[in-house]
């Protein structure tokens, strides 16, 4: 019987050890407790937030007219949801827009011949029917003209009251083939993965401004493998006639916005921002985008109000604002009409395109960084937690005694058992967390990516995964929970997280300095490379520090906050010091190697002049500076086919920071090192043949100094 009862006792205490090993270890950590984060993924349901996306667009839908006359559905879903989790201030707003509302009651295409059949209706594929379609009943011929986003694919080809049929967007084909040819209407078969999804449909439109005398006529967007049907029968020498049937209206122009919020406890006037869109335009209506984020954050929300109510989270000192709009135009004429919030924020965490099963999509969970132009510590702490759950639910060989699992486990009862695909990176736009930043608050974007069935016919709700949304959720939560109720003891733990994961940027970047010594071809171009090498170390140390000024809004008294954190920054030129000393010495040993004498490094006759020419955005006629309004501008200049060269020649992966660092007075110089410093080395001479040539555009203006 003793034996029997030490056995049973050390099988207990085996067990209990094994428990405490699988709930956590040493080295995973994060902004909040392990206790506080156990809480959390207690609460946080996947499947709530999988529900509201079946309660806000179960299937692509027409909208019937009573929607234009009142709320939309999935406002008023979202609306509802707020109320009965406890949301405070719960509204819907709308907001005028310049362009009216198109939506059809009835879209059909047939082939006439040479059979007779349906092949779209908008009540089987609502976008199949090109958006701002003329309503009629007309039956035509197709007449195949390959890509036909060029003059030369209508070359002998007679469109003129016919269909043009093309692979290029909807929207191409009707200025070449409608406007410019007289065709009656046009068939699109644009496609971004058009082998591997041969039956998805992209959700496209066409202009419903037409030159004088000329009508939009309408469009149809149809999927690769009909597409191929029809070039078939064409191939083969057979006429291929098809009817269109459309039947729409059009209605004054809306942004319909949902504001809801949870207070803080009055001890701050500061607020965080929460944001997902409902809508991209009202006719698309995607699961995954972006209805996936209204539903995750709504669920946030939901298990955040109650952790605080049962005291397992901290409550806010700042007031969170959950913000569900049409993408871009919506947080724009939101901000616009609450001047008094925006001015309050401080972060804005931005969820687009979040429930994918990662492993079907073969994706990735990315958290897009503020740019370098906007350097902020918002950064560190959603990659804090992102990589904690990433780290925790993942089966690790070197835990493998204490059982073949997780650690933390964050799965959904009826999602999936996937690991955790995370990727931290670099600034990308086109969501709402640009216009936040242009409204000067910092902000990130959380998204998918790729997404297999990106706007397309084919962003249903069974692509997406209940186990994901947990851990969105999760993520999610935990950050703005940190952010919420910071105090100055949080607020310090923040810098220090951002001061350490800053070291670690300022070692990749020396990494990469490093590299462009090494890859280098001969030794004539080592000193031009070292150069590089220095301008990275010296850019990511100026960012880092502009990091760590960012975090004193967290402290109670900001300002004394900024002057105490300043201790870092000289901290960060001591180690940028070191590191460009340990550059130096590399180069030495490259110099060796390659039997190149070491050079004093001097700035070059080129450099001098760019150091000396400002640089200054100019608002082009017809409003607009930078990219956005250049169009018109370079259409009414007289240039060179060399200067029209130059307007491609920054990496498109540039332009969005180049197009912030136009209106910061710079210098042509400064310019080429950020940009430099941030990607990779930019030609000094393609820049400044850029920035000429956009000079002669007139949108900007270069000064000597």
């Amino acid at each position: 019987m003793r034996r029997a009862f030490r056995l049973s006792l050390t099988f207990c205490l085996m067990i209990i050890a094994i428990t405490k090993t699988f709930s956590q270890e040493a080295e995973d950590r994060t902004l909040l407790s392990h206790e506080q984060m156990r809480a959390i993924i207690n609460e946080a349901s996947g499947e709530r937030a999988m529900h509201h996306v079946l309660e806000l667009v179960p299937y692509p839908r027409v909208r019937p007219k009573s929607e234009y006359e009142g709320h939309f559905r999935e406002s008023e879903v979202m609306a509802k949801y707020a109320k009965e989790y406890g949301f405070s201030n719960v509204e819907i707003e709308s907001f005028p827009a310049q362009n009216r509302l198109w939506q059809p009651s009835q879209g059909e295409l047939w082939m006439v011949e040479p059979v007779v059949k349906k092949l779209y209706d908008i009540y089987d594929v609502a976008i199949s029917l090109a958006g701002n379609s003329l309503s009629g009943d007309v039956t035509a011929e197709v007449v195949d003209v390959g890509i036909g986003a060029r003059e030369e694919d209508y070359a002998r080809k007679d469109v003129k009251g016919k269909l043009v049929l093309g692979s290029t967007s909807p929207n191409t084909l009707q200025r070449l083939g409608v406007f410019d040819r007289s065709a009656a209407g046009v068939v699109s078969y644009t496609s971004l993965r058009a082998d591997s999804y041969p039956d998805e449909i992209l959700s496209s439109g066409i202009s419903a401004n037409a030159p004088e005398g000329k009508e939009a006529g309408f469009g149809w967007v149809i999927a690769p493998r009909v597409a191929r049907e029809i070039v078939g029968y064409l191939g083969r020498g057979q006429k291929v006639v098809l009817r269109s049937i459309i039947k729409a209206e059009t209605f004054p122009g809306e942004l319909e916005t949902v504001h809801a919020t949870i207070p803080g406890d009055g001890s701050s006037d500061q607020v965080v921002m929460v944001s997902a869109h409902l809508y991209e335009g009202y006719i698309k209506q995607g699961a995954n985008d972006d209805n996936s984020g209204c539903a995750v954050t709504l669920e946030m929300g939901r298990a955040y109000i109650r952790l605080v109510k049962e005291g397992k989270l901290p409550p806010p000192k700042r007031a969170i604002h959950f913000l569900w709009v049409p993408e871009i135009s919506g947080t724009n004429a939101w901000l616009n009409a609450h001047k008094d919030i925006e001015a309050k924020a401080i972060a804005d965490l931005n969820f687009d395109m979040e429930g994918l099963r990662l492993s079907t999509s073969s994706s990735f969970w990315i958290l897009q960084r503020t740019p370098d132009t906007f350097p902020s510590y918002l950064n560190d702490i959603c990659a804090s937690f992102m990589e904690f759950v990433a780290e925790t639910n993942r089966e690790r060989v070197r835990y493998r005694a204490n059982g073949y699992r997780p650690s933390l486990p964050v799965h959904a009862p009826n999602g999936s058992q996937d690991a955790f695909y995370i990727k931290i990176d670099k600034h990308y736009g086109s969501s709402d967390h640009v216009t936040y930043m242009q409204h000067g608050i910092p902000a990130v974007m959380f998204v998918t990516w790729p997404d297999m069935w990106y706007h397309s016919s084919q962003d249903t709700p069974d692509k997406l995964d209940p186990t994901q949304f947990k851990r969105v959720a999760v993520v999610g939560i935990g950050a703005f929970s940190a952010i919420a109720s910071a105090d100055d003891a949080m607020a310090m733990r923040v810098a220090g997280e951002s001061f350490t994961r800053g070291s670690e940027r300022m070692g990749a970047a020396q990494r990469k300095g490093f590299s462009y010594m090494t890859d280098i071809a001969d030794g004539s171009q080592l000193s031009h490379s070292y150069k590089e090498a220095q301008n990275a170390v010296r850019h990511q140390a100026e960012v880092e520090k502009g990091v760590i000024r960012s975090a004193s809004v967290l402290f109670a008294k900001p300002s004394d906050a900024q002057k105490k954190l300043a201790s870092f920054e000289s901290l960060i030129d001591k180690r940028a010091t070191t590191l460009q000393n340990e550059v130096d010495a590399f180069y030495r040993m490259q110099a060796e190697i390659r039997k190149t004498s070491v050079a004093k490094i001097a700035m070059s006759s080129e450099e001098k002049e760019a150091g000396k020419v400002i640089v200054e955005r100019v608002q082009t006629q017809g409003g607009g500076g930078g990219f956005g309004g250049q169009q018109a501008a370079i259409a009414r200049a007289n240039l060179t086919d060399v200067e029209r060269a130059t307007l491609n020649i920054i990496p498109q992966h540039m332009r969005a920071e180049l197009n912030i660092l136009l209106g910061q007075n710079k210098s042509i110089l400064e310019i080429r090192d950020f940009l430099s410093g941030e990607f990779e080395p930019l030609p000094l001479a393609d820049l400044t043949a850029y920035l000429r040539t956009m000079a002669k555009v007139g949108t900007v203006k270069l000064t000597a100094k």
